[in-house]
């Protein structure tokens, strides 16, 4: 089945934010209802999206309600994540008992919320965005130009993505046109097994990490190899891997990667400026993507096929 392009936000929009995993402070909803205003959209946060958990923003129940009210209300036009943290996994044995909503909608988010992107585009097909969180953007944590690109994006005043790849590897079958699928390594890790496994079928497969040394990494890694997702996947992409603060084996890591990427029979590049870092850019999950030499440079231009329907 075809995958279903999300629409395109428009001056008025309304925009449910929720926090499916990790939480944040309360101040920091006042300044992403700025933001949201700021850019002239309707912000609309639950009373209840804050509450009392051992790990997550709130419990299962409050966490799922809310998500589902923003996944199927027909008045907004978008669902932004407040930030990743722990707790998505806990909410998609729920979510497998829902039939999918008449329309869909922007979905925005990264880290834990891999996990939302992967059930969102293998259950009900739809087209995510890899992007900031909320807390990011609202509190600028990540870079201007990141944010600057983020927004135009998601109001439409782009109808393509550009960025230039580095191999780490010598196989070069070019092209390859495929959907991006992926997210955080430790949650396509999580996902294996379960009902919301990763499909990698002719598809190119997105990896970032933060916070894991280099054995960890490469133990993931060897997981993926072992599990047989990886047999039919068309390149492999790795974002940007953080390690530990109080760990030095940054290097150590992207020689993990480079050692992987050697032992793979597909192309596997580096697309830097992905994942945990200052700079976070945005990344279509399940849209018309094409990687390609040009120039003698390695480029993946992401086309859009949602740029003439805004809502």
């Amino acid at each position: 089945m075809q995958s279903l392009a999300y629409k395109l936000l428009t001056p008025g929009a309304t925009v449910d934010i929720i926090a499916p995993a990790g939480g944040c402070a309360p101040e920091s909803l006042i300044q992403i209802k700025t933001l949201l205003k700021n850019w002239q959209l309707t912000p609309r946060i639950s009373p209840e999206l804050l509450g009392e958990d051992l790990l997550c923003a709130n419990t299962d129940e409050n966490r799922f309600k809310q998500l589902q009210e923003a996944l199927f209300n027909a008045e907004s036009s978008a669902v932004w994540c407040v930030r990743g943290g722990y707790g998505c996994t806990r909410l998609i044995p729920e979510l497998l008992k829902l039939k999918a909503p008449k329309a869909n909608k922007l979905f925005i988010g990264f880290s834990d919320i891999t996990t939302l992107h992967l059930f969102l585009q293998q259950q009900w097909h739809w087209q995510t965005l890899h992007g900031p969180s909320a807390n990011q953007v609202a509190h600028d944590r990540i870079d201007a130009t990141s944010i600057q690109e983020f927004k135009k994006l998601i109001f439409g005043e782009l109808n393509q993505l550009a960025f230039s790849l580095v191999p780490l590897n010598t196989k070069h079958a070019i092209p390859i046109k495929a959907p991006i699928t992926g997210g955080t390594l430790t949650l396509i890790q999580t996902s294996l097994g379960t009902p919301w496994q990763i499909d990698t079928k002719n598809k190119i497969l997105f990896l970032e990490e933060v916070n894991e040394s280099a054995y960890r990494v490469d133990r993931m890694l060897q997981h993926l190899q072992h599990s047989g997702i990886l047999q039919n996947v068309k390149a492999i992409l790795f974002g940007d891997f953080i390690a530990p603060q109080e760990n030095k084996d940054s290097t150590l890591i992207q020689s993990v990667l480079a050692r992987f990427a050697n032992e793979q029979p597909v192309p596997v590049l580096h697309i830097p400026g992905i994942g945990h870092g200052k700079t976070n850019r945005s990344l279509p999950l399940g849209a018309n993507t094409e990687l390609n030499l040009d120039k003698k440079q390695l480029i993946i231009t992401i086309r859009l096929n949602n740029h003439a329907k805004p809502l």
